[in-house]
């Protein structure tokens, strides 16, 4: 018998991903082009976190870091995950076209949000091309 997906909305499915990463502020599912799609910050991160702004600023250099990598041999892009002073994000490319971004507060738990975000990649590319 085969597994069914179960179809949450898109917000929701951000919401688990949040929920279930430690540390984790907020997800985004967002274009290379910029464009939001679907974002839920955790309520306890709404004054401080601007993770469109974040996801926005970096989508352009995601295209450009999928494109070195293309032109290295390296084949497509699936991870990619920046660590900074004060925060980490984590980016799963979802396709040519869209990628989803968890922004976490600390470094800890970055495991736990790429396999988050791995485990969630069908469910989101299911609501995402209906």
């Amino acid at each position: 018998m085969a597994a069914t997906l179960i179809e949450l909305p898109m917000d929701e499915i951000l919401r688990t991903i949040v929920e279930k990463t430690p540390s984790a502020k907020g997800a985004i599912l967002m274009g290379f082009d910029g464009i939001s799609v679907e974002q839920w910050v955790h309520p306890d991160h709404e004054d401080d976190t601007d993770i469109e702004s974040m996801a926005m600023e970096f989508s352009f250099r995601f295209m450009e870091l999928r494109d070195a990598a293309n032109s290295l041999g390296m084949g497509g892009l699936s991870d990619i995950t920046l660590k900074g002073e004060y925060g980490t994000v984590i980016v799963r490319v979802m396709s040519e076209e869209y990628f989803v971004a968890v922004m976490l507060g600390s470094p800890g738990h970055m495991g736990k949000g790429r396999w988050m975000l791995r485990s969630q990649a069908k469910a989101l590319n299911a609501d995402l091309y209906r």
